[in-house]
């Protein structure tokens, strides 16, 4: 799908998700002014097929030959940014409400947050690992599966692993941080666990790895559990990094190697 049918796909389900009046919906707070509200309509439609539809419509293909190590700061990091600068806007056009509300952000516990989030990641990452090696074992696909991805490495997570240590800890802190931000605090409040979490999976798509996003789906889910319960993005933060890092430092490396 190229970038315009995209957008188009994402104009309609923005459309669709914010007109209705039962889930599958998008609550939406007031806005001041219906221009407002048409910008950040378009900021979403914008963020939602650049990071979601788009790679998820490329599911099952190879991915694409992408070196990462030759690739600068601004544009390792331009997903990331893109979804900071979609909270920024929408957050501007709703009238500037307390940034702490709006994000779900508290940092009134962090020993408890840090704590409670380590642990949710280690739990997660568990989880998400006995889900993967079980459906592994029911589809017939190869053990390297339970530890987070398919037989066959993309050379795009080969990249991945090839980065230094530094970077690689950047992405796993901008990972845990932004796309919490806006797939918990911001969509998941407002459209609820289930939708926010296929919008989670589906903007992991593009890592030509079909099977790894039943563990994407796990880890989405029990990160939106904690989010229910506490109404706190913090832990969600801290747990994504946590099972981020097991995967980067640990699994994929392993992977990696052995293939």
């Amino acid at each position: 799908m190229s970038l315009l049918g995209a957008l188009i796909v994402s104009a309609v389900v923005t459309a669709g998700l914010t007109s209705r009046v039962a889930w599958p919906r998008l609550v939406v707070e007031e806005f001041p002014g219906p221009v407002r509200r048409a910008l950040a309509y378009l900021l979403l439609t914008v963020t939602l097929a650049v990071t979601a539809i788009l790679p998820f419509s490329r599911i099952g293909q190879p991915a694409p030959l992408v070196d990462f190590e030759q690739m600068s700061g601004p544009e390792l990091f331009l997903g990331h940014a893109i979804l900071a600068g979609s909270l920024l806007g929408w957050w501007a056009l709703a009238g500037f409400r307390p940034l702490g509300a709006f994000l779900h952000l508290r940092l009134d516990r962090p020993r408890q947050q840090l704590r409670e989030g380590v642990l949710t990641g280690l739990f997660g990452w568990a989880i998400t690992m006995l889900a993967m090696a079980l459906a592994g074992a029911l589809l017939g696909i190869g053990g390297d599966a339970a530890g987070g991805v398919e037989p066959r490495i993309p050379e795009m997570v080969r990249s991945i692993v090839g980065l230094s240590v530094p970077t690689r800890l950047l992405l796993v802190c901008s990972a845990g941080f932004f796309e919490e931000l806006f797939f918990r605090s911001f969509l998941q409040a407002r459209s609820g666990l289930l939708l926010s979490t296929v919008l989670f999976t589906a903007s992991h798509a593009s890592y030509g790895m079909p099977f790894m996003l039943l563990g994407v789906f796990t880890v989405s889910v029990v990160l939106g559990r904690v989010f229910e319960r506490r109404a706190d993005v913090v832990p969600c933060m801290v747990a994504h990094a946590v099972f981020d890092a097991i995967q980067l430092f640990v699994i994929l490396p392993l992977v990696v190697a052995g293939g």
